[in-house]
């Protein structure tokens, strides 16, 4: 099945923002920072699959689809 790569940014966008709120109310610092390593590895993969919003002329570009797998 393929989602289209800004719902799937979008969904990742969400994740990122619930870490947040988790890492800031937390107190042990050992999960903190692992919960930070996985918030950035999140962010990393968004920005690596967010579509760009504008072409250089002002046209919206194409989206491609992300491909799940599934077993």
């Amino acid at each position: 099945m393929a989602l289209d790569a800004g719902f799937v940014a979008g969904v990742l966008e969400g994740i990122e923002g619930t870490l947040d709120e988790v890492i800031e109310r937390l107190d042990n610092s050992e999960l903190k920072a692992s919960l930070d390593a996985l918030q950035t590895t999140v962010t990393a993969l968004r920005v690596s699959i967010e579509p760009p919003t504008r072409g250089p002329e002002g046209n919206e570009e194409s989206e491609e689809p992300v491909t799940l797998e599934t077993a």
